[in-house]
């Protein structure tokens, strides 16, 4: 750990022994007495909400990954001690209860791999880990006995949704409606007149041998007079298209309720460790 700059930590990822990654390297903390690097933290939760220690006893250094000996799910159920900038002893007695450590060096250095209720591996002694995170999973009321000294608190979360189909605001409906109006318009139309002219013949000329008999029955002449008269029909043309369509627009709502949250007291914080966040 000596080769490893406090810079190259704080840019590192951490990732299980399984190749998973847990997160990115969000604080180093510092051993008040060596002034080594002991524990970072590591963004997990949901969108990277929570901040969760983890040590870096037996941990490799890959590049810009920091690989330690557990699994993803395992550290996400470390005890949820306050990113504040410093441990207290009480706090650092309890990671290193719940890593299995002991005064920075792990209790049983045998083996520390087992399988999680999920089937990834995990770290740590075998059995007795996996019991103490089961046990805090089903029950809400945080406890200790003689072997086991950590403690899991616990919290609930708003889970919001939003559902499409739950009310209608408005609906639309197209129909075509007929109305009879009358228009009046205006129609050039031509018609007929006779006209009858007379002129006298004066010019003094004797016509010999004129038959009135036959000049009766020629003189029979017939002009007959017209006009129009407007014609009524009707012609169908489109005015007018109407389109219905539906826009979205998203507006922000605030909705709350009502959550449970375990605070975990501690009582005698004298004799332990002190670590120091750098």
């Amino acid at each position: 750990m000596a080769n490893n700059s406090i810079e190259t930590l704080r840019n590192s990822v951490v990732v299980a022994t399984d190749g998973e990654k847990i997160g990115k390297v969000g604080e180093v903390y510092l051993d008040a007495d060596s002034s080594q690097p002991t524990f970072v933290t590591v963004a997990t939760g949901l969108f990277g909400s929570n901040e969760t220690f983890v040590p870096l006893n037996d941990a490799q250094y890959k590049g810009d990954e920091i690989v330690v000996p557990f699994s993803k799910d395992f550290v996400k159920d470390a005890p949820n001690i306050a990113e504040d900038g410093e441990l207290s002893p009480a706090e650092e007695q309890r990671l290193y209860e719940y890593y299995s450590l002991n005064n920075g060096t792990y209790a049983n250095d045998t083996t520390r791999t087992e399988t999680t209720a999920t089937g990834v591996a995990g770290t740590g002694v075998a059995g007795d880990r996996d019991a103490r995170v089961d046990a805090d999973r089903r029950d809400v009321h945080a406890h200790t006995d003689a072997n086991n000294g950590d403690v899991v608190a616990h919290e609930e979360r708003l889970n919001v949704s939003t559902n499409t189909s739950a009310r209608e605001t408005g609906k639309v409906r197209l129909r075509k409606v007929v109305h009879s109006e009358t228009e009046t318009v205006e129609v050039p139309v031509r018609r007929e007149e006779i006209v009858v002219e007379r002129t006298n013949v004066n010019d003094g000329k004797v016509v010999d041998g004129y038959d009135f008999d036959s000049a009766e029955a020629s003189a029979d002449v017939t002009v007959t007079a017209h006009e129009e008269r407007p014609v009524v029909s009707t012609e169908t043309v489109a005015t007018e298209r109407v389109s219905v369509g539906k826009e979205v627009h998203t507006d922000t709502e605030r909705v709350s309720g009502e959550v449970r949250k375990e605070e975990i007291v501690v009582e005698g914080e004298e004799n332990t460790r002190n670590g120091k966040k750098f």
